[in-house]
């Protein structure tokens, strides 16, 4: 397994009888190497010297990187010295955040343009991703550390650092095995804090009892591996870009993008989920205690696996997956936009960041555009059925329920797939086809929501308002 040739090696043996490729094989290899490196970390090293255990992770994370993608590890080194320098340079300073923003995406961007291929290929930008958020999140928090304590929000409070972390320390963080190739992020001061110890068992001062609830996130992320697998065989997203499919009929093209797109993202839940599990075995991810006292150990959970299975809404969906992502970009750069005054030009700006983080690639824009819109109308109509007392009876009906909650169930998983259909798909032509396909179904839906808004509101909704009583100022002012 040394070797990175072809041959008779563990890799290529298994790639061939599983159908996948030496990447994906590599890659997951590489997550689940994650759990006998955690517990070497918890025997061994666990409450030693902090250099030591920065040493260890910074060895682990690059070997595993090199492993992956070869020499192209020194990308990541590269852009890590880059960082450092700047911070010791100019850390601390507004200049320095617009900076390394520009260095750490620069960089990306670059990358996604020698890398990009038509399909969804697991090179060295992969891994890069990661690293590129986890240094800006750096960035920020030094600067936040620069800052009056009195300007800070508490959650900008959390993860402030007053003096830069040394070059070790920041090896460390990045390369550290349970986050470095997939996720999740996790800010430089719960790293540290981890380090040294914060987390220990208090009965024991050893690591935290964490490991049964680590294999056990870990084993539910084989298990979202083993589903994805077996349905991408009867469902895969290359078929929809085939003659076969533009024949079927209307319905069925859009239940098969319905069923697609329920099991299309285990892929993204397997690999969270199995990295989640070595940084729960490391100790990482304790989060304080519940209301019973016992120990939670979700600090670093990128899924709510119930929420998201049993989610009715788009909400429910945003709420429930790539959780540490959407906090990281809720924190770096959504609050970081307050001085534009409108929310929903945050959020666009946001989608877009977040679009551009992904790749380069038309589907990803498309994807994010068509969350925006959809979003927005979900909003709208929550709202109208909250502020129709009509609407809201109607919901409550106990018989009622179990009907609502299939309809909302299955028309949330129509349009779930429908924008991951650029996501997964990438490139114009596979997309467009798809759409073209399904007549834009989807798009003539929402897009034909505001319109349709106007309407209630010049109509059924001014009724309403008048009849409860009161002034719906969101209504007036729109």
């Amino acid at each position: 397994m040394a070797s990175r040739e072809g041959g008779e090696t563990l890799v290529s043996y298994l790639s061939a009888n599983l159908g996948s490729t030496d990447q994906a094989i590599r890659l997951i290899l590489s997550i689940l190497l994650g759990y006998p490196l955690a517990f070497f970390h918890r025997s061994a090293l666990y409450g030693k010297s902090p250099k030591l255990q920065h040493l260890y992770f910074a060895f682990c994370g690059l070997t595993l990187c090199w492993f992956n993608f070869g020499w192209n590890v020194g990308h990541s080194v590269a852009n890590i010295l880059i960082i450092y320098v700047m911070l010791i340079l100019i850390g601390g300073t507004a200049a320095s955040v617009a900076l390394g923003i520009i260095i750490n995406m620069t960089y990306l961007i670059v990358a996604y343009i020698f890398t990009a291929t038509d399909g969804y290929d697991i090179k060295w930008s992969i891994p890069h991703c990661v690293l590129t958020l986890r240094l800006i999140g750096l960035v920020y928090d030094v600067y936040d550390g620069h800052r009056k304590v009195e300007t800070l929000t508490p959650d900008q409070k959390a993860t402030a650092l007053d003096t830069l972390p040394s070059l070790l320390e920041v090896l460390g963080h990045s390369y550290y095995f349970g986050g470095f190739l997939v996720g999740p992020q996790f800010p430089m001061r719960k790293y540290l804090d981890f380090v040294h110890g914060a987390y220990s068992n208090p009965a024991t001062g050893g690591p935290p009892a964490s490991v049964t609830t680590g294999l056990l996130r870990g084993f539910m992320g084989v298990v979202y591996l083993l589903v994805y697998h077996i349905a991408d065989t009867y469902v895969p997203g290359d078929y929809m870009v085939t003659d076969a499919f533009g024949y079927m009929p209307l319905w069925r093209k859009l239940l098969y993008i319905a069923i697609w797109g329920k099991f299309v993202l285990y892929k993204y839940v397997a690999c969270w989920l199995m990295s989640e599990g070595t940084c729960i075995v490391s100790g990482l991810t304790y989060n304080g205690k519940d209301k019973n006292g016992n120990p939670r150990f979700d600090g670093c959970a990128n899924i709510k696996i119930r929420k998201y299975e049993w989610g009715a809404t788009f909400q429910d969906i945003i709420d429930s997956f790539n959780l540490n992502t959407n906090l990281w970009m809720a924190k770096y750069v959504y609050k970081r936009l307050k001085f534009l005054g409108n929310r929903e030009i945050s959020q666009i700006v946001t989608l877009a960041f977040l679009s551009v983080w992904h790749g380069l690639h038309t589907g990803y824009m498309a994807n994010f555009t068509f969350e925006f819109i959809v979003m927005k109308c979900e909003k709208d109509i929550t709202s109208i059925v909250q502020k129709s007392s009509t609407l809201t009876k109607l919901t409550e009906i106990t018989v009622l329920k179990p009907f609502i909650f299939v309809a909302k169930k299955l028309f949330m998983l129509t349009f779930l797939g429908y924008p991951l259909v650029g996501f997964v798909l990438l490139t114009f032509d596979r997309w467009w086809k798809v759409y073209s396909s399904v007549y834009f179904m989807g798009h003539i839906i929402f897009l034909s929501w505001p319109i349709v808004h106007l309407i209630l509101k010049a109509t059924v909704l001014k009724k309403s308002v008048i009849e409860n009583g009161y002034t719906d100022t969101r209504i007036k002012s729109e």
